[in-house]
């Protein structure tokens, strides 16, 4: 019978619990990137297909997994629908936050959410259909499927937004209009900006489209003088 001493034992314990270890840190990564692939596929279905159109059997075949591997990540088409708009509304919130980091003269504050915005529907554009719709139900007060964590990312957002133009316009750079008004006006000037260029325009650069919200914000539609 082949025995281990003592420091050959505790060595070969040490790489059983190594190995083990590794393994499942590999399992990890890889059920992460799964989840990730398939919060993609389902993204790309719902900025295809209304909520109740769309199907977890859409999802499945467009992530090319089949309906237990779907099941196994998400519980239900809410609980998917959810985490895409959780995973992409937080994400579009820290990127916002890391840039508004620095303290900025508040029309480059603005300009740089802005730009932020374009750069992060950029990379998600199916995604933006989505974030349009929930954000009108936010703004509207409508049921939504999503939780509260959803709505104050929204909220949160709208308020940096109006802080910032108070500042602006405490720098007299704008009239005495109500803040309420200008935050929805400024939000649906920057929406309007990522529908064109996402529509019309998918080649443009962003800070072309940003300089044309921010024309429009601050010097309306009207021909120049």
């Amino acid at each position: 019978m082949f025995l281990l001493d003592n420091s050959e034992y505790g060595f070969y314990i040490r790489n059983l619990h190594y190995g083990a270890s590794m393994a499942a840190k590999r399992k990890e990564i890889e059920r992460e990137q799964r989840r990730r692939l398939l919060l993609e596929a389902a993204e790309r279905i719902f900025g295809r297909k209304p909520f109740d159109v769309a199907t977890m059997q859409d999802v499945a075949s467009e992530a090319q997994i089949g309906m237990q591997g779907l099941y196994e990540h998400f519980a239900s088409k809410d609980d998917l629908y959810a985490q895409v708009v959780v995973t992409r509304v937080e994400n579009l919130r820290h990127r916002v936050e890391a840039v508004l980091k620095v303290e900025k003269d508040p029309i480059e504050a603005l300009r740089a959410l802005a730009r932020v915005y374009m750069e992060v529907f950029e990379n998600s554009p199916m995604f933006l259909p989505v974030f349009l719709m929930e954000k009108a139900r936010f703004d509207w007060e409508m049921e939504s499927r999503l939780g509260a964590k959803v709505r104050s990312i929204y909220r949160e957002e709208r308020s940096r937004v109006a802080r910032i133009l108070r500042k602006i316009q405490a720098q007299g750079r704008l009239g005495p209009l109500p803040v309420e008004y200008m935050t929805q006006h400024c939000m649906d000037t920057i929406h309007a900006a990522l529908w064109y260029r996402h529509r019309c325009k998918p080649t443009e650069e962003i800070e072309t489209c940003v300089n044309r919200a921010f024309q429009v914000l601050f010097s309306g539609l009207s021909a120049a003088p």
